[in-house]
């Protein structure tokens, strides 16, 4: 019997190649008695975003966030397949409770950013982004092609005319 740490470095190896059929297989191989595991969760988390199927993603998110709250990327993930489900207000909600355990997790910041960018909340939208560079200076790059910020570009291009 394959153990589930093996199930799991082989279910996140399938997802490295791209193989998502064979990582939920994987996956589903583990026992009942472990699905509940956050490294499990976490993985599961994986499959559903390569797979793009948000609310899965949202659920196991969900029940990370619930079980595991100290993990910060249940809290990204949870709120991220929200916003792909066109839920960003929730999502908006999920990362601003998120922050309160992680107050330093830039990737909430970012994304917070651009669920009020989403939102039209445009001011909050522009310093949770300075927030996010603060923390990690990459975001800086990154929000420049982030259409989610478009909001947010427009509303700085009209103060400035």
């Amino acid at each position: 019997m394959i153990c589930t740490e093996k199930r799991l470095q082989y279910a996140n190896g399938y997802l490295d190649l791209g193989m998502t059929k064979e990582a939920a297989l994987e996956l589903n191989a583990i026992p009942d008695n472990q699905q509940s595991r956050p490294e499990v969760r976490t993985m599961k988390i994986r499959l559903h975003l390569k797979s793009r199927q948000w609310k899965k993603m949202a659920d196991v998110a969900k029940a990370l966030v619930e079980h595991s709250p100290e993990i910060a990327f249940g809290w990204v993930n949870w709120a991220y397949a929200l916003r792909e489900l066109n839920r960003n207000k929730k999502a908006k909600e999920i990362a601003t409770e998120g922050l309160l355990q992680h107050p330093n997790e830039a990737v909430l910041w970012f994304n917070l950013a651009c669920y009020c960018s989403l939102l039209g909340e445009v001011e909050e939208a522009s310093n949770h982004l300075d927030k996010a560079i603060s923390i990690e200076k990459s975001f800086e790059a990154e929000a420049v092609d982030d259409p989610d910020l478009d909001n947010l570009w427009n509303w700085i291009r009209s103060k400035e005319n």
